[in-house]
């Protein structure tokens, strides 16, 4: 992905639903502590949630969750809608905590800083495919070399998430992996995270390299049943591991990981290899 330059003085984006469940991006928050501690550690101390909805919940969460790693962070909730930054001021407190009008044009509102986290939630499912990857160059204009950007969706309580991360780079931005979550409290498939994917591969199934991806996962999953493990998070981290060994994945298999419900894909699973 190239880096392009762009000044806007109004927010570049559509307005979201807004309906956000308090903890809904729970698992987001849990696994950049868990995985991404030293991103949180180092660098630029703000953060960023684009497009946090009708209510300030997801920005005022991130922040308290990520506070423990590193009190000195600083965050920042954005909002293409006055009314919804006008139903957050009450919970501002700067330079803690802020909220302020605008979308994918981060970096019109940081001025000479730039941020460590941007996290864009449950926003891009509702644009075109040809619509993504400027919003990602965009919002990557806004972080600082080092920093991630998050993109995904979640179920509406939060209990399956799906994301994309990408690492800032010199050159622009570079997709480090490939997020599946799960608070393991009801039973799922590996593809009922078909309806959840990113939005560059939700429209992707039939590809060769996803659907041989979610087919190997499945066979996991199959497996495990079958060698009698019976919880829900032993049958997960079980084929985690075996969508590596067996089938050849690139699968962070981590324990702390895999046991708090996410496999961690470090690859694209792109049939054809692009920019994202």
């Amino acid at each position: 992905m190239t880096r392009r330059t762009h000044s806007h003085s109004r927010p570049l984006g559509q307005p979201t639903r807004g309906k956000t469940a308090l903890n809904r991006l729970r698992q987001i928050d849990v696994f950049v502590a868990l995985a991404y501690a030293e991103v949180l550690t180092s660098g630029s101390p703000l953060v960023v949630d684009v497009g946090y909805g009708a209510q300030a919940w997801t920005t005022l969460e991130m922040l308290e969750r990520w506070l423990p790693v590193n009190p000195r962070l600083r965050a920042l909730g954005l909002e293409i809608d006055p009314e919804r930054v006008a139903v957050a001021q009450p919970y501002a407190d700067p330079p803690r905590i802020d909220f302020k009008l605008g979308g994918f044009n981060v970096i019109a509102l940081l001025g000479d800083e730039r941020a460590r986290v941007i996290r864009a939630y449950n926003v891009l499912r509702q644009y075109d495919e040809s619509e993504v990857e400027s919003a990602l160059t965009e919002m990557a204009q806004g972080l600082e070399i080092g920093g991630l950007l998050i993109e995904g969706t979640s179920t509406p309580s939060g209990r399956m998430v799906a994301f994309d991360l990408y690492r800032r780079e010199a050159d622009g931005l570079r997709h480090e992996a490939l997020v599946f979550g799960t608070n393991f409290r009801a039973e799922i498939e590996p593809t009922d995270f078909q309806t959840i994917l990113p939005k560059r591969l939700i429209h992707h199934m039939l590809d060769q390299t996803l659907a041989r991806f979610f087919d190997s996962w499945q066979r996991s999953m199959h497996i495990a049943r079958g060698n009698g493990i019976r919880s829900r998070r032993g049958r997960w981290i079980d084929a985690g591991k075996r969508l590596r060994d067996q089938f050849g994945w690139k699968i962070d298999v981590r324990g702390r990981l895999l046991e708090r419900g996410y496999v961690v894909v470090k690859e694209s699973l792109q049939t054809t290899k692009g920019e994202l």
